[in-house]
C-alpha cells in the first residue's frame, strides 16, 4: 500500500502553490514530502496569511535550498510553481529524468477531478463527467491567460487515464505541408515523435483530419480501407477525434491500447470528442491571447520605434536600436537592415541586431544577389523555411523590401531560429515595423539629398565667384578642372581648351591622372566621349562594366560654350557614391550641378580666350572699411568656408587695459611688433585686426588645438615686449582674453563676437589650460 502512494515535492511558496495544499492533502494516494522556496520565511508567512498551518504530523519538510529535492528517495512528482528559467534548468538535471513534472494548473486539474465525487460513488462514467465539468470550469476561469502547452499535457494525460489508454498524442495540422505533426505525446519515444509526419487523408489520424469525423477502431482496420491502418501492429484498439476551431480542422487527438481485453466504447468516444472540444477551445483562446499580446507589443513598440526613428541620432544608430529591440521581442530573431544607395545602385548593410558588425566590413549587394537583392528586383516579401531531414522547422529566412512613396529605399531581412518558426502575428508585426522604418529612411534620404545638393550648389557659387575674380589664367584653368571633380566626388578630370582658330583642343589642366593604368584606359574613352560631345553639342554621360574597363567605370563630359561655340570641354571620370568606395554613375543632379558650375567657367574662360583679364568679382574696398567691419567681413567669408567643409574656427579678442597710457610714444611701432610676434607664435594664415587703441581681434582658422594654447602664444608675445614689462609688473597694464568656437558657440558674427567679448584675465590662462 505504501508503495502506491506518490511522493510529491513543491517548488515555490507563492499563493498559487500554497492553495494546492488542501487538495493534495485530501488525496490518500499521494503525499507532499517537501516544499522548497528560495525565501522560506516568506513562504511560511504566506501560509499563515491563507489560514494554513503545517501540522507536525504531516511530516512536510520546508527548505530554501532547491537541491534538497534531490535527497528524497522514490520521488514521483515535482510541482514547479516557480516556473522560472532557473528552475527549468534545475529540473533538467539527470536526477529528475524519470520524475513527472507538473505546473500548478495541471495539479489543480488532476487532483480537482478526484475531489468532485465521493470515493464510493466513483465510476468510469462519473469520473469522466466530473472531469469535463472540472476542466470546463478551469478553462473558463483562466480565460485568455491559458498556457496552451500545459493544458494540452493535462488534457492528454486525462484522456489516457479516463479511457484506460496506454498511449496517446495530440497532433496539429501544418498548412504549409498539409501534414499532421505531434504537438505532445504520452507513451511514445521522443525521437520517433519528433519525426512523425502524417499526410492529410493518410492513415487513421489523416482520415479524421480530412473528414472531421471521429473514429473508433477495435481489431484490424482493413474494412475501413486504410492504406496505413496503424503504424504499430501491436495496437488492439484506438480512437481518434478531430480538433475543430471556427469550423476549421486544426488537428486530432489519438489514444490507443495494446491490451487484448481492453475495448473502447462509444461512451469513451463521446467523452474524447467532448475533451477535444475543450482542447480546441484552449487553442482558440491561446491564439486570441497571442494576438492580443502581439497587438499590445506592436502598439508599444510602434511608439518606441517611432520615437527612435524621429530622433536626431545618425540613421545607423536609429536603425541599430530598432533592430536590437525587435530581436528582444521576437524569439530567435536576428535581423539586418540594408539601405539602398541610388547612385551606386547597391544595398549597403547599415544596422543589425548582432553586436559585432565591424567584422562584416562594408557589406553591399547588387540587384539579384541573395534574398535582399532579389527583393530589390521583385519588390516582393520572401519567407523561406529551412527544415531538418524529418521535416521539422530549423529556421525561417525572410527578406522584406522597404518601399516608401513608391520608391525602393532598402531591405529589412534576417532569420528566426525556432522550432515553431514565426507566427502569423509576428510576421504581420514585422511588416508593419518595416513600413515605419521605410518611411523614416525615405525622409532621411530626401533630407540628405537636399542637404547635399544645397552644399554642392553653395560650393559651386563660391568657386564661381573665385574664378571670376582671378587674374592668373593658368590658375583659372586648374580650378575649372579640379573644382567640379571635388564637388561631385569624381576621382579625376581633364580640361581641353580651344587654342586657335583651327579649333584644335589641347589639354589645359588635369586632375587624378598620375596613374599610368588610369591614363591608358581613360584617354581613349575621353576622346570617344568628346567626339560625341562635339556632335551633339550637349553633355554626354557613359558607364562601363568592370570587365570592359577595370579602371574607368563612369564618365561625364560637358562642353564650355563661349559666343555660341565650344571653347572647351571638361570631362570627369569615376564618380564614387558618398560614404562608400564603390563607383557609380553620374546622376541627373550631378549634371545640373556641373551645368551651374560651367556657367561661371564659361564667363571666366571667355575673358581668357579674348586675351584680357577675367571680370572681377563683387569685392568690397577694404581701405574704406572700419576695423570692426573688416573683421566682420573676414569672419563672414570664413564662416561660409567652414560650413561647406565642416571645419572649426575660433574668434578671439585680447584687450590690453592701460596700453594707451603706458605707450604714449612709438605706439605704431609697438602695434607692428606685437602683430609680427603673434604671427610668429601662431600661423601665417590666421587673421589679426586691431579693433581700437587697446583691443585686438584674432581669427584662428581650421584649428582643433586647445584654444588656451593659442592664447599662450599671444601671452608670450606680449610679455616679450621690453617696453611693457615694467608696466605689467607694476600692474599699470593688464591683459584680458575671450573666445568663441564655431559651431559650438554660434554660427554668425554677432553671436560669436558677443561671446568672444566675455573676457577673463590673461593671468588665469595657466589654470584654464589645466582644466
Amino acid at each position: 500500500m505504501a508503495n502506491s502512494i506518490k511522493k510529491i515535492a513543491i517548488l515555490g511558496g507563492n499563493k498559487e502553490a500554497l492553495k494546492l495544499l488542501p487538495i493534495l492533502l485530501k488525496d490518500r494516494s499521494s503525499k507532499v514530502c517537501l516544499m522548497a522556496d528560495p525565501n522560506r520565511e516568506a513562504m511560511l508567512f504566506k501560509l499563515g496569511e491563507l489560514g494554513y498551518r503545517l501540522a507536525p504530523g504531516l511530516e512536510i519538510e520546508t527548505t530554501s535550498n532547491l537541491d534538497d529535492v534531490k535527497r528524497i528517495e522514490g520521488l514521483d512528482i515535482i510541482i514547479d510553481a516557480l516556473q522560472s528559467t532557473v528552475t527549468e534548468k534545475f529540473l533538467e538535471s539527470p536526477e529528475f529524468r524519470d520524475i513527472e513534472k507538473l505546473g500548478p494548473l495541471s495539479t489543480r486539474l488532476l487532483w480537482g477531478v478526484r475531489a468532485t465525487a465521493p470515493e464510493e460513488a466513483r465510476g468510469k462514467a462519473t469520473e469522466q463527467s466530473a472531469l469535463l465539468t472540472s476542466l470546463r470550469e478551469i478553462v473558463d476561469a483562466v480565460r485568455l491567460t491559458i498556457d496552451r502547452k500545459e493544458l494540452f499535457s493535462v488534457i492528454l494525460k486525462l484522456a489516457c487515464e479516463s479511457t484506460g489508454a496506454e498511449r496517446g498524442s495530440i497532433m496539429l495540422v501544418s498548412p504549409e505541408t498539409a501534414t499532421l505533426s505531434v504537438e505532445i505525446a504520452k507513451g511514445m519515444d521522443e525521437e520517433v515523435v519528433r519525426k512523425i509526419r502524417v499526410p492529410i487523408g493518410d492513415g487513421v489520424s489523416g482520415r479524421v483530419a480530412a473528414t472531421g469525423k471521429p473514429l473508433l477502431i477495435c481489431g484490424k482496420a482493413d474494412n475501413l480501407k486504410f492504406e496505413r491502418p496503424m503504424d504499430r501492429t501491436d495496437v488492439k484498439c484506438a480512437m481518434c477525434v478531430p480538433l475543430v476551431v471556427d469550423g476549421e480542422i486544426i488537428g486530432v487527438i489519438n489514444v490507443n491500447s495494446s491490451e487484448s481485453p481492453h475495448v473502447f466504447t462509444e461512451e469513451d468516444l463521446r467523452f474524447l470528442s467532448s475533451l477535444a472540444g475543450l482542447a480546441a477551445e484552449v487553442i482558440q483562446r491561446s491564439n486570441e491571447y497571442e494576438k492580443l499580446k502581439v497587438d499590445a507589443a506592436k502598439f508599444t513598440f510602434w511608439k518606441k520605434a517611432d520615437s527612435i526613428m524621429s530622433s536626431n541620432l545618425p540613421i545607423e544608430q536609429r536603425l541599430t536600436r530598432v533592430a536590437r529591440d525587435l530581436a528582444e521581442i521576437i524569439p530567435g530573431l536576428t535581423c539586418f537592415i540594408y539601405i539602398y544607395d541610388d547612385e551606386s545602385e547597391r544595398l549597403f548593410l547599415r544596422a543589425a541586431s548582432i553586436r559585432d558588425t565591424k567584422s562584416l566590413g562594408q557589406l553591399s549587394l547588387r540587384a539579384g544577389e541573395g534574398l535582399e537583392g532579389q527583393g530589390l528586383e521583385s519588390g516582393e516579401d520572401v519567407f523561406l523555411v529551412d527544415r531538418t531531414g524529418d521535416g521539422a522547422i530549423k529556421r525561417v529566412y525572410m527578406s522584406l523590401p522597404m518601399i516608401s512613396h513608391g520608391r525602393f529605399v532598402g531591405t529589412f531581412s534576417g532569420h528566426v531560429v525556432s522550432a515553431q518558426g514565426i507566427s502569423s502575428y509576428h510576421e504581420s508585426f514585422l511588416k508593419d515595423i518595416r513600413d515605419l522604418v521605410a518611411a523614416a529612411v525615405y525622409k532621411h534620404k530626401m533630407d540628405e539629398r537636399e542637404k547635399g545638393r544645397s552644399s554642392r550648389i553653395f560650393a559651386v557659387d563660391e568657386a564661381g565667384l573665385e574664378m571670376l575674380s582671378m587674374k592668373d589664367p593658368k590658375k583659372l584653368l586648374t580650378i575649372i578642372a579640379t573644382a567640379p571633380a571635388a564637388i561631385l566626388g569624381a576621382e579625376g578630370a581633364l580640361l581641353r581648351v580651344r587654342q586657335d582658330r583651327l579649333k584644335r583642343f589641347q589639354t589645359a589642366a588635369t586632375f587624378g591622372l598620375d596613374d599610368e593604368n588610369i591614363r591608358e584606359y581613360f584617354l581613349p574613352i575621353e576622346k570617344e566621349t568628346i567626339t560625341e560631345v562635339f556632335r551633339k553639342r550637349e553633355p554626354v554621360s557613359r558607364e562601363f562594366s568592370e570587365k570592359a574597363s577595370p579602371y574607368i567605370r563612369s564618365v561625364l563630359s560637358r562642353p564650355l560654350m563661349v559666343d555660341g561655340e565650344i571653347a572647351g570641354i571638361i570631362t570627369l571620370f569615376n564618380k564614387t557614391s558618398e560614404g562608400t568606395v564603390f563607383p557609380c554613375r553620374f546622376s541627373k543632379t550631378d549634371m545640373e550641378i556641373l551645368a551651374r558650375f560651367c556657367v561661371y567657367a564659361e564667363k571666366a574662360l571667355s575673358c581668357v580666350l579674348a586675351g584680357k583679364a577675367p571680370l572681377p568679382g563683387p569685392r568690397v574696398d577694404e581701405s574704406k572699411m572700419t576695423p570692426m567691419e573688416l573683421l566682420e567681413s573676414r569672419v563672414d567669408e570664413e564662416l561660409n568656408r567652414a560650413r561647406r567643409y565642416d571645419k572649426n574656427m575660433v574668434l578671439a579678442t585680447v584687450r590690453i587695459a592701460g596700453l594707451k597710457d603706458a605707450l604714449v610714444r612709438n605706439r605704431a611701432g609697438f602695434d607692428e611688433r606685437l602683430i609680427n610676434l603673434v604671427r610668429k607664435k601662431t600661423r601665417s594664415f590666421d587673421i589679426i585686426v586691431k579693433l581700437d587703441e587697446e583691443t585686438f581681434g584674432f581669427l584662428f582658422l581650421d584649428t582643433n588645438e586647445r584654444v588656451t594654447r593659442l592664447f599662450g602664444a599671444i601671452s608670450e608675445a606680449i610679455s616679450s615686449e621690453e617696453s611693457l614689462k615694467k608696466a605689467l609688473a607694476e600692474g599699470r597694464v593688464e591683459a584680458f582674453y575671450g573666445y568663441a568656437l564655431f559651431p559650438r558657440d554660434g554660427d554668425s558674427f554677432p553671436t560669436l563676437f558677443s561671446r568672444a567679448s566675455e573676457r577673463v584675465r590673461l593671468s588665469s590662462l595657466k589654470a584654464a589650460d589645466a582644466n
